[in-house]
């Protein structure tokens, strides 16, 4: 700096000086460009007490694609509730949408501690971020678009004609989607996997460091895994690229592919960091609309005429269900909460349970230094390219296997996260993104100090075991009670195991010896006395550094409505409650072996349907009978 301060003046009068300091000045305004152009509050517009056709809590997901759907209907009067705001510059560049879990545009939630599980964890519970922000979760999730296959959704469809038969459920998936992956696009059997004219652009991932990606692909082919040319055709069961919301080197998330399109239709009405905290039911059983503690900390209720819609997410919704009275009754007496449906709100809940197993090895990397970052950082701001364009410690491939191979679903899928040698971030991403507590990132951030370090995540598809969701209080804005009981059920845990053997089997493959992989052992005083790799060991490391993949599912559970732990009807309607509906991942009645947005997005689609179905079939009857 003393040598500019020196000569300044001189120096900018050159030819030279003149172009440094236009790409400086480039440099400065470019950042301004990476925005999204969000709906604004109307605020302004709305009248305490006002009524609307519809009211839909959540702008998350599953809330941005029924605000998007239902305003297509001009005569439709549509509000839209936000408990946050609009995402920050982090939540549109890939690189940095991690940095948004730990900050107020996601609920700081955290499960209950558990003597079982997460005994590495920092006070031994899991950290389960969820999105407060426009396009909720999918706005600070991994981005990836990945669907399933038609086993995982079997469970689903219980009757003919209920609306979630496999081909009924392809269509909604494709509906949302706009494949614009030239590798898909000209491919014609790869292509009909996909949605074409939809909103949401589904693109490759990249990734900066090919050859690692290379290196994974041939170890899991010498395994005997199948290459999959697209991991969103008939089966997962093998290893392939992943693909999902990353278009231009920005995210796209249900916010900016559905939300942000309608902002200028003068019948969508979005209200930002407001607080809905009871669904009033009437005393006919009837949703009438819902009380909220505005973004000026005044109180007031909206009304509507047709349907209140929660799409408020897995733990966001069951909690809105019990503090407006629908819930179990057992709970709510506790709570001195008036009973207005005796419902299993709550129950049910289902995640990926994963851990990371620690790899290291040497292809010869360098440490990224600070001039490294620097380029990287001018190259996303000139052309939104490079490292911060991507996932950026992600390499872009998924694997999914069984332990018996005759299985069609898969029993795991492993994701990966690769580290550079002495790469200055991995002690705060073990305790801020991991949540493991200084005794484990300590271990860490010594084996990554001479090498190469690849974490693969197993986590099993499709859990038997399943925790749940209590009020802490009558106060909306508590936190709730989150049980997630992992390995609750001893199948889990047995086949866990199992799959965690089978897959770190891939350091013995040629591929990896040639890169001497090892795995380390990482020390726990209660894991200390079992010998390395053993199936104890592999237990204890599964109650140690239990880890989640953000996918809470299941709480608000679909089914038929004489079953006694269902919420909804297969057209995702409150039993015993007339005009609520449940839109988002908690009426999911098991958990795809996949990640969950998509089916989210899958679901809302479907959703939109279901309502204009019914009410422009009673509008157009009405104005017949007229």
């Amino acid at each position: 700096m003393a040598c500019v301060n020196a000569t300044c003046a001189s120096f900018l009068s050159s030819s030279a000086g003149s172009s440094f300091a236009s790409l400086m000045t480039h440099l400065l305004a470019a950042q301004c460009a990476i925005t999204e152009t969000w709906p604004k509050d109307t605020f302004e517009r709305v009248i305490y007490g006002e009524f609307f056709d519809f009211i839909i809590v959540g702008s998350g997901t599953a809330g941005s694609i029924m605000a998007n759907r239902l305003t297509e209907i001009d005569d439709w009067k549509v509000l839209l509730i936000e408990a946050g705001d609009d995402p920050p510059i982090e939540s549109i560049i890939p690189n940095f949408a991690s940095v948004t879990h730990r900050s107020r545009h996601a609920f700081q939630y955290y499960t209950e501690q558990d003597d079982t599980i997460n005994q590495g964890c920092v006070d031994r519970r899991s950290f389960w971020p969820r999105g407060r922000v426009i396009g909720g979760s999918g706005s600070i999730n991994g981005l990836i678009h990945i669907k399933g296959s038609a086993g995982d959704y079997e469970p689903w469809h219980l009757q003919e004609d209920d609306g979630w038969d496999w081909p009924t459920i392809q269509k909604y998936f494709k509906k949302s989607e706009k494949i614009v992956d030239p590798s898909i696009l000209n491919n014609p059997q790869l292509r009909d996997n996909y949605g074409v004219e939809g909103n949401f652009v589904i693109d490759q991932l990249n990734y900066t460091y090919t050859h690692i990606a290379n290196k994974l692909t041939q170890g899991y082919l010498d395994m005997g895994l199948k290459y999959l040319e697209d991991l969103n055709g008939p089966t997962q069961m093998g290893v392939g690229k992943i693909r999902g919301g990353n278009h231009k080197g920005k995210r796209v998330s249900a916010g900016t592919a559905f939300l942000s399109p309608a902002r200028e239709r003068k019948n969508l009405y979005v209200l930002k960091k407001t607080i809905v905290t009871k669904v009033m039911i009437d005393d006919s059983k009837r949703a009438e609309g819902v009380s909220v503690i505005l973004s000026n900390g005044d109180a007031t209720t909206f009304y509507a005429r047709k349907e209140v819609i929660l799409s408020a997410g897995s733990i966001n919704t069951p909690i809105l269900l019990m503090l407006s009275g629908i819930g179990p009754k057992s709970h709510l007496k506790e709570l001195k909460i008036k009973v207005n449906a005796d419902l299993p709100v709550g129950e049910n809940l289902q995640d990926h349970v994963r851990i990371p197993v620690l790899v290291t090895f040497n292809t010869n990397a360098t440490e990224e230094d600070e001039a490294y970052w620097h380029k990287a950082t001018a190259q996303y701001l000139i052309d939104q390219t490079g490292p911060h364009a991507t996932n950026y410690d992600q390499p872009n491939l998924n694997a999914f296997l069984s332990v018996d191979e005759n299985k069609k679903l898969p029993d795991v899928q492993i994701d990966h996260n690769y580290f550079v040698p002495n790469s200055s971030y991995i002690f705060s991403m073990c305790k801020k993104a991991l949540s493991y507590n200084d005794e484990i990132c300590k271990q860490f951030l010594e084996f990554n100090k001479q090498h190469e370090i690849l974490l693969f995540y197993i986590s099993l598809c499709r859990p038997y075991s399943k925790g749940k969701i209590l009020l802490r209080s009558i106060n909306a804005v508590d936190f709730p009670k989150i049980y997630a009981k992992y390995f609750s059920d001893d199948r889990d845990m047995k086949l866990f195991v199992k799959s965690i053997k089978k897959v770190m089997k891939i350091v013995d493959t040629p591929t990896f010896k040639g890169i001497n992989a090892k795995i380390p052992r990482i020390q726990f005083k209660s894991c200390d006395d079992y010998e390395m790799e053993s199936d104890e060991y592999w237990e204890c490391m599964a109650r140690t550094i239990t880890f989640n993949v953000y996918h809470p599912v299941g709480t608000a559970k679909m089914g038929k409505p004489s079953d006694s732990t269902t919420v909804v009807d297969n057209k995702l309607k409150v039993k015993g409650i007339n005009n609520l509906r449940i839109v988002d991942a908690s009426i999911m009645p098991t958990i795809p072996s996949v990640n969950t947005n998509a089916a989210t997005m899958m679901i809302a689609e479907h959703a939109s349907d279901f309502v204009k179905d019914e009410y422009m079939i009673n509008s157009a009857k009405t104005i017949t009978e007229l």
